[in-house]
């Protein structure tokens, strides 16, 4: 298990249903990317339609909505190595938000 979700919130919306968790990060970094682990799609079969993340530290996070999977690039624009994740990045406090719509 590289990249785990743990819902803090969720908010209804009118049309859609928003998720908020932390994203913890442990063992290697994938090329490509992982899907966290945890998160329940709210009552729908359809992806995201929004998907943002805040952090303190200095990498960035990118969702792939093709495929579902966290991208983690270091703070010069290049994705991460495949590797162990840095310090930089398991030590850091990652917040997702993610917005399905309803009825579907």
């Amino acid at each position: 298990m590289a990249i785990a979700f743990t819902q803090t919130h969720k908010l209804h919306e009118l049309r859609s249903m928003r998720l908020i968790g932390t994203l913890t990060f442990s063992g290697n970094y994938v090329t490509s990317g992982e899907v966290p682990l945890g998160i329940t799609k709210p009552g729908t079969t359809k992806n995201p339609i929004l998907v943002s993340f805040a952090s303190r530290g200095d990498h960035n996070f990118k969702y792939d909505p093709a495929t579902g999977k966290v991208l983690v690039y270091v703070p010069a624009g290049t994705q991460l190595p495949a590797a162990a994740y840095p310090a930089g990045v398991t030590n850091d406090a990652v917040t997702m938000e993610l917005e399905y719509p309803k009825f579907g």
